[in-house]
């Protein structure tokens, strides 16, 4: 336990110093400052809803479809094929650690990276709303609590995805050009062939949307639930048999 500690908390401070990482923490608050100004500005002249009490809602829809994502490929490529091509990976598994224990600490620190960037997103949002005279009641606090754990556990299990298929790759390049077409093929495959949405990962980024309604029956949800779970737990088993495998 305590090696695994020590492992998870040096890929914490790998993740830290990473000048991309100071960066999409930035933007991830400044993003959401921004646009509420911006509407702010824009009401009085186009009649615009300034920021009511779903705006954590509605920039969690644009974070969760775009903005993590996109913060998971770059991170997933950093702590997989870009360690492998610059043989930092070798160092880790020098020490008196398992591959399975590597391969779970860089899996956590991805996990408390989406975390921090859920946390930094409701925290702004909700400044945001205080500021601007729009205050949420108990209930719509806790509907917004409740889409922002639904939105991790279905960010979670795109992560495995992108953890999985960074296993095939030697070089972040290559990894992030395959991943972003990937993605944005799973995007619309839905549009094309219908049933393709209820066995991809990529289809529930906006899956915190159904646990804000009131109309979808609990055993959809939990259905969804399971499914994302186990999404979690065979793109991770994948991708660790590949790890585990792989020549460094």
């Amino acid at each position: 336990m305590h090696r695994w500690r020590a492992g998870y908390l040096n890929e914490l401070y790998l993740l830290f110093y990473r000048k991309k990482v100071v960066m999409f923490a930035v933007f991830s608050a400044i993003l959401p400052i921004l646009l509420a100004i911006s509407l702010s500005a824009l009401q009085p002249l186009l009649g615009l809803i300034a920021v009511s009490q779903s705006f954590p809602i509605e920039m969690l829809t644009i974070y969760t479809s775009i903005w993590i994502p996109l913060f998971m490929l770059t991170i997933t490529g950093d702590l997989f094929p870009n360690e492998v091509s610059a043989r930092t990976l070798k160092l880790a598994l020098l020490r008196p650690n398992s591959r399975f224990q590597v391969f779970g600490t860089k899996i956590a620190a991805l996990g408390t990276g989406i975390a921090g960037i859920l946390i930094i997103l409701g925290l702004v949002t909700f400044i945001c709303n205080l500021f601007t005279g729009t205050t949420a009641g108990i209930t719509d606090s806790f509907g917004m609590v409740k889409a922002y754990v639904a939105a991790f556990v279905s960010m979670l299990a795109l992560s495995a995805l992108f953890v999985f298929v960074s296993q095939f790759f030697k070089s972040a390049s290559s990894f992030m050009v395959f991943a972003l077409v990937l993605y944005a093929a799973a995007k619309v495959a839905p549009f094309l062939l219908s049933s393709v949405a209820a066995f991809s990962p990529a289809s529930y980024t906006d899956w915190h949307m159904l646990w804000l309604s009131q109309t979808v029956p609990m055993a959809k949800l939990l259905t969804t639930s399971l499914f994302l779970i186990s999404s979690c737990m065979l793109f991770w088993a994948l991708g660790y048999y590949k790890f585990d495998r792989k020549e460094v």
